[in-house]
């Protein structure tokens, strides 16, 4: 998708200055490797703007370099370019599944079953597809392989009368509703949708889309938004198209967020959209000797801080390890772009947002602790309701936890031992 970005920095990266030349060929190479990625024209010319006047104007901040202060300005405009975060309510709730011909919405119908059914709601799934041949059995057979209650009615010809029907028979928390497409958005299909969506009433009504398209995303997810109200976008087959970064972003900036990415074929192989992971991809990876070297210098246990149940606990404990001590700057210099694989601001965290931070701890409960990823826009309320702050900064801590356990979760138990550095170094790339 954005690979041809990571090589781009790397360059940079390598150069002996941060000088005007240098900065002007890294945003001639990131101009090119986003209009390659299907990134809007206009949207390539803002963004090479933003960094250009940033990196050649403002000081670097104390304890950055130049070429430091350059690439935490890159990462910040990709991240901003690729939208925020999907911000899923995991609730009992109706879902309206909808797009055109070959978008994978059968095949997310089964993902998204799966998704929810692994967080503990009884699951059921509509096949109100009349018109492709076969929908009806790859739903049911789907509905099968990830334990969601199905209904459908065979050579049924009113998809919304098979919806009403299936409401009165079925009986599951999370309902999702597969529909039918066409080749365009054409009157028969808009009517069919606002019918079904009439009888459904969903609280999520989903565009499907393949990340092939690239930015006529944007334009389809306006035409969607129009006939039947999306609010959020799933974009399918990011794991092979070259143009999935132009389809994310043409989502974002139609103002239809991006809540789920397929990335793969297998019904686990669905996410939830987190624009980090993607900038984090481009990055790099720290030198992992001299990081291992510095987290033992902390008298912290390397194995429980790189393995991959890295726990909020586990985040409380390291952070209050080294601020202060001098050694967190030391350790950020062993990464390459610094700030941008651990928190923005943990290097200057005082002792006043660490007590903060312990608070919001505080008031999490031990299942929000041991997987954040549970704290939902509901739950973010009631935290931050219990702990006397804002949902903005239970949303910061949440971040900045997950910004530091993208980093840990590159690394696995075995490879924390010397002997297996060589490997690990070569799992990423590096050996």
């Amino acid at each position: 998708m954005f690979d041809r970005i990571k090589d781009s920095i790397e360059k940079f990266s390598s150069k002996s200055v941060a000088d005007k030349e240098a900065v002007e060929q890294l945003v001639k190479d990131i101009q090119r490797d986003l209009i390659q990625a299907d990134v809007d024209v206009s949207l390539v010319s803002e963004l090479s703007d933003e960094i250009r006047e940033e990196a050649l104007s403002e000081e670097a901040p104390s304890g950055l370099s130049r070429k430091e202060h350059v690439l935490e300005i890159v990462y910040s405009k990709l991240e901003e370019l690729l939208g925020d975060e999907a911000d899923i309510e995991e609730k009992p709730q109706d879902i309206l599944l909808c797009g055109l011909y070959g978008a994978g919405k059968t095949t997310t119908a089964g993902k998204l079953a799966d998704f929810y059914r692994k967080r503990g709601f009884k699951v059921g799934l509509i096949a109100a597809d009349t018109d492709r041949p076969a929908a009806y059995e790859q739903l049911e057979q789907l509905s099968e392989d990830v334990d969601a209650e199905f209904y459908g009615e065979k050579d049924a010809e009113v998809p919304s009368r098979v919806v009403e029907n299936a409401l009165e028979e079925m009986d599951a928390d999370v309902k999702i509703v597969d529909s039918a497409g066409r080749d365009s958005l054409n009157d028969q299909l808009r009517e069919e949708l606002a019918d079904v969506h009439a009888v459904l009433q969903p609280e999520e009504t989903y565009l499907v889309i393949p990340a092939d398209i690239g930015q006529s995303a944007r334009k389809q997810a306006e035409k969607f938004d129009d006939a039947v109200g999306i609010t959020g976008v799933i974009v399918t087959k990011m794991d092979s198209s070259a143009k999935g970064g132009g389809a994310l972003v043409a989502c974002e900036h139609s103002g239809a967020d991006v809540q789920f990415i397929g990335t793969g074929e297998k019904m686990q192989d669905l996410e939830i959209y987190n624009p980090v992971d993607f900038v984090s991809d481009m990055i790099g990876q720290p030198d992992l000797e001299s990081l291992l070297e510095k987290v033992e210098e902390l008298d912290a246990d390397p194995e429980k801080l790189l393995e991959g149940d890295f726990t909020m606990e586990d985040f409380r404990e390291q952070i209050e390890s080294v601020t202060g001590s001098g050694m967190m700057d030391d350790l950020m210099q062993q990464l390459p772009f610094s700030k941008n694989k651990l928190p923005d601001d943990i290097s200057q965290m005082t002792e006043e947002k660490i007590g903060s931070y312990g608070v919001i701890m505080d008031s999490m409960t031990a299942e929000e602790k041991e997987d954040p990823s549970v704290i939902n826009k509901s739950r973010t309320e009631r935290i931050a309701k219990g702990s006397g702050t804002s949902r903005e900064e239970v949303r910061e801590l949440v971040k900045h936890f997950r910004q530091t356990k993208n980093m840990m979760d590159k690394f696995d138990k075995k490879s924390m031992k010397r002997g297996n550095m060589q490997d690990m170094l070569g799992k990423l790339g590096m050996g």
